[in-house]
This record gives C-alpha cells, sequence and structure tokens, in this order.
C-alpha cells in the first residue's frame, strides 16, 4: 500500500512538472510570437516567408508551430524551422536558441547573417551576443534586453521593448 501510494505522489509530481515545463514553452512560443510586433527588419526581407528558427528545444518548436499556425507578420506567412545542430542554422529572422545550445551562440550569429533577432536562454546569452534573454523572475517568464544586440544586427525597435524587459543592457 505505503509504494502505490509514493507511486501515486511521484507520478502527480511528475505530472506537475511536465505541466509547468508545457506552459513555460508556450508563454516562449507566445513571447517570440509577440516580439515581431516590437522590431522592424528592412524591407529586403520583406519578401516570402517570416523565417523563425528554433535551435536546440523542440517543445518550444512545437509549441511555436502550433501559436504561429495561420498567423503573418505584416503580410508574411510565418516558417518555424527546427535545428537541431548549430551547423543547420541559416538565414532567419528570429533565432531562438535552446538553453542547452547557448554555448554556440557566437557561431550561429554568424550563420544567420545581418537583422536576425537572436533570442537565448540562459543566463550569459545577452553577453554572447542575444538580443533578448528569457528569465524566470519568482515563477514568471520575463525577458532581458540588449539594445546594442539588436542595433547590432541592424534592426530597429520600438522602446516599449526596453521599457518593458526585466532589465536592460
Amino acid at each position: 500500500m505505503k509504494r502505490v501510494l509514493l507511486l501515486a505522489v511521484i507520478m502527480a509530481l511528475g505530472i506537475s512538472t511536465l505541466k509547468a515545463q508545457t506552459q513555460l514553452d508556450e508563454a516562449k512560443a507566445k513571447f517570440i510570437y509577440n516580439f515581431t510586433k516590437f522590431f522592424d527588419w528592412p524591407d529586403s526581407q520583406s519578401g516570402g516567408n517570416f523565417v523563425i528558427g528554433v535551435l536546440g528545444s523542440d517543445d518550444v518548436y512545437d509549441e511555436l508551430s502550433s501559436y504561429t499556425k495561420g498567423k503573418k507578420v505584416i503580410l508574411q506567412d510565418i516558417e518555424v524551422k527546427r535545428y537541431n545542430k548549430p551547423g543547420q542554422v541559416s538565414t532567419c529572422h528570429i533565432l531562438y536558441v535552446g538553453e542547452d545550445r547557448t554555448a554556440a551562440l557566437p557561431s550561429v550569429k554568424d550563420q544567420t547573417g545581418n537583422n536576425t533577432l537572436v533570442i537565448s536562454d540562459e543566463e550569459g546569452g545577452i553577453q554572447k551576443g542575444a538580443a533578448l534573454n528569457f528569465v524566470l523572475m519568482g515563477n514568471r517568464l520575463k525577458y532581458e534586453f540588449a539594445p546594442s544586440n539588436a542595433m547590432d544586427q541592424g534592426l530597429k525597435f520600438s522602446s516599449r521593448i526596453r521599457d518593458m524587459a526585466a532589465k536592460s543592457y
């Protein structure tokens, strides 16, 4: 009986943790989509699909693909691309780099070309070149913003993105 009760408690905790992670991935997907409203890409990137790349997080990729299905950035359809390895990364408008791939940020930033909004998910991402970095404060998802990193990528942005950031560098 004790084993059954212990197993039930362990399973409940596991499900609770899984649900919290799913909610966190869903929140990241919504943030990433909403960031498109605060940045301007050059006219030269207004043709074809609006590409959002995801490096290293299948769960964020799945949530982002689902959330953006049928949505547009201005007139461009959104296409979400999954990259499993840093060497696979190609040109995109936004690149989300999962926490287990932060070390690769400097090299993948070079592969995306200019005008890519790079978003990281681990402490130190800003110092490695990301313009935005997700942080958990308490149990709330927030972000840090490095305007100089965004400008280095040739992106223009609304001052509101800075104003809403948990921290701006």
